[in-house]
Parts: C-alpha cells; sequence; structure tokens
C-alpha cells in the first residue's frame, strides 16, 4: 500500500519522503501521507494523485465526495480517501500563497469480522 501512495504522490510531482507518513508497524490495517503544499498547487497535485490512483485500478467512489476537497477510492478491501483543506496560520493579507494540508488516509476493512445480523424469511 506504502507503494500506491509514493508513486500517486510522485505522478503530482511531489516528493514522497517530503510529507509524513503513518510510522510503519504501527497498524497494518491503516496507513497514511501528509505535506504540506502550496494552495495554489493543492487542487491540481490533488486531481494529478487521483488520477494515477485510478490509472492503478483504483475505483472512485462517487457518493459523498466533493470534488474540490476529497475524493475516496477502493480496490481489494481498502479505501483510500485523498484531501485537501487550507490552514489558516498565514494571515489572508499576507504575501505569497497560504499552506495547505494534502492528505492520503488509508483503511482496509475486513467485513467478515463484522457480524451480521440474522434475517428470518417466512415463505406463505
Amino acid at each position: 500500500m506504502d507503494e500506491v501512495i509514493r508513486t500517486a504522490v510522485r505522478s503530482a510531482g511531489l516528493d514522497p519522503e517530503q510529507g509524513s507518513t503513518v510510522p510503519a508497524g504501527s497498524d497494518p490495517n491503516k496507513t497514511g501521507w501528509t505535506a504540506v503544499v502550496e494552495k495554489a498547487a493543492a487542487q491540481s497535485e490533488m486531481k494529478a494523485i487521483r488520477a494515477d490512483l485510478e490509472r492503478q485500478c483504483w475505483v472512485l467512489n462517487p457518493h459523498r465526495d466533493s470534488a474540490d476537497v476529497s475524493r475516496g477510492h477502493k480496490r481489494g478491501g481498502w479505501y483510500l480517501l485523498v484531501n485537501t483543506r487550507g490552514t489558516t496560520q498565514a494571515p489572508s493579507n499576507s504575501l505569497g500563497d497560504s499552506p495547505a494540508n494534502l492528505t492520503m488516509t488509508g483503511l482496509q476493512l475486513n467485513l467478515s469480522d463484522v457480524p451480521l445480523p440474522e434475517i428470518t424469511l417466512r415463505i406463505r
């Protein structure tokens, strides 16, 4: 999974080593990467990451996502959310571009561990 994230981040012209990742071994069902980028570039970088995920056969989740803020993808039990959020650290009248957080968060869901309710059908 980490290689999927590194490849997608590189496709956006970013260095995966410049961001922070979820520590290896902390939880095998979670992964992620976060970096602070220029707000003006965050949207195009996020779109490049999403395009690369689709190239890697990740399926776009069309529900409850915002095209300009976040998008979820899924593949083989993994769900990967790519999003960007602006920060408010820089005053609005400051020179230069304000920073934004570009984040990829991955979760592996094993639904076989989730108990399903019993359903009884009566056929008459």
